[in-house]
């Protein structure tokens, strides 16, 4: 006895007359927006360039007041870096709003949805950028573990002794 093969199901149908238009949509959308995010970035970094790294500033620092960050960055971070950085404090996020900070416009671009403080975004060679998270480090660091914290830093500072030794 063989089989008929049946056809799509009526509620396979509902789906796809439903998804496929949101796809499509999305597709179109995501076609026309990529432009303008690319000339924004461009932008913007265009503009770090001119602003912050042609004043020797290639790391935005972005950390807060915490109790378990906030003396350790300021004494051991600033120091070393401090002259190479911008730093805004997420602790002040709320007069952020309506701010056209330069600081405030690169971290909202490139910062990512989590993890995202304290974190270190590194102004590398035209146009890229690197980002350093530095919350799960701190997060094992006040549980006794400091490889992760070390591993980090170790980023941080190595850029930060490149720099000082090209003269950037």
């Amino acid at each position: 006895m063989s089989r008929t093969k049946k056809g799509p199901s009526w509620l396979d149908l509902v789906v796809i007359v439903l998804l496929v238009p949101v796809a499509l949509v999305a597709l179109v959308v995501v076609l026309l927006l990529a432009p303008f995010m690319l000339a924004y970035s461009t932008a913007l970094r265009v503009l770090i360039e001119i602003v912050w790294v042609a004043r020797g500033k290639r790391i935005l620092l972005v950390y807060s007041r915490s109790p378990v960050w906030q003396p350790y960055i300021e004494s051991t971070w600033v120091p070393r870096v401090g002259e190479q950085a911008v730093v805004l404090n997420w602790s002040d996020r709320a007069t952020w709003k309506r701010s056209r900070s330069l600081a405030v416009r690169a971290y909202r671009h490139w910062a990512p949805r989590t993890e995202f403080n304290p974190m270190v975004i590194l102004f590398t060679r035209f146009p890229r950028t690197r980002r350093i998270s530095f919350y799960s480090a701190f997060r094992d660091w006040k549980h006794g573990n400091e490889a992760t914290l070390r591993a980090a830093e170790a980023q941080l500072f190595e850029f930060s002794d490149e720099l000082r030794r090209r003269g950037a």
